[in-house]
């Protein structure tokens, strides 16, 4: 089965718009560090929905983060009843369920939500994610390579030989921003066997907006797992001097199942600290596993 996945921003352009100036791998990556989303602090209100193979199911939740240090996150239906409270910190992850008749609570390492999500993602992963801040995107500008998509500033990770012979393109021949892989032939297998322990084959994409060289699109193609991960922000509120995303989407892809999430944030706040209450009810049960 062949992996096949298209990084187009899936932004409507004017035809009458006038191209925008192209921008080195360098410039795009001063201004985008200048504009990312700083914080000690966040609370947040969101209205979620997740899609699993086509089955929705909507929930709204509250929370609250401290930079570098914790999330916490409470979990109810549109009833407004909480059903899950959960508590992240760099190395761990708690978990109390509070569905009558499933009550339980959880105490784990934090590597346990990349299974929960079906792609690798640590916790400044997470935390970056939710403010609308790049994942993996470093000051090499060595690294990278840019080109305008659809009126957005768009950096690629330059690929390494390894990666060029699996992916059958050269990444500056790279067309209609598909990568597709096989993982059937002989070259992919040969690469596979000659990876040795820690090392990967990821490509990764990052979309700018050329006003304010905001992030608005981001894919990381996985060619040893054969996954991907998309994530969106469609649309963006001012807190202070800075801007914040609204409407989050993230997709998880691998041959064997497509997770979606979108996440509208109908409330933020940085200007106040907060308390992370986590008591688990003497009565509830501990599970091993999730």
């Amino acid at each position: 089965m062949s992996l096949i996945v298209a990084c187009r921003s899936g932004k409507d352009t004017a035809t009458s718009k006038e191209p925008i100036r192209h921008r080195t791998a360098g410039h795009l990556l001063r201004h985008y560090e200048r504009n990312r989303f700083s914080f000690d602090w966040v609370g947040m209100k969101i209205d979620a929905e997740s899609i699993t193979m086509g089955e929705t199911q909507g929930f709204k939740a509250t929370l609250r983060m401290r930079r570098d240090s914790a999330i916490w996150v409470s979990i109810s239906p549109a009833l407004g009843i909480e059903v899950f409270r959960i508590l992240l910190t760099p190395d761990s992850l708690k978990l109390i369920s509070k569905v009558p008749d499933n009550k339980y609570y959880y105490v784990g390492r934090f590597d346990v939500l990349s299974d929960m999500l079906g792609t690798e993602i640590d916790f400044d992963m997470l935390q970056n994610l939710l403010v609308g801040n790049a994942l993996g995107l470093d000051k090499d500008e060595g690294r990278f390579r840019s080109e305008e998509d659809d009126q957005l500033h768009l950096l690629i990770s330059r690929y390494k030989r390894r990666v060029r012979r699996v992916v059958g393109v050269d990444d500056r021949k790279l067309e209609d921003d598909t990568i597709v892989v096989n993982p059937n032939d002989p070259r992919y297998q040969r690469t596979i066997r000659r990876l040795e322990e820690g090392d990967d084959l990821i490509v990764s994409r990052y979309w700018l907006d050329p006003e304010r060289y905001r992030l608005v699109k981001s894919v990381f193609n996985d060619l040893v797992a054969q996954r991907s991960l998309e994530v969106r922000y469609d649309a963006f509120e001012k807190n202070g001097e800075q801007f914040y995303p609204t409407d989050i989407r993230l997709k998880v892809s691998n041959p064997q199942i497509t997770r979606e999430m979108h996440l509208d944030v109908t409330k933020l706040v940085t200007d106040k600290t907060f308390e992370f209450t986590f008591e688990i009810p003497e009565d509830f049960v501990r599970k091993d596993s999730l």
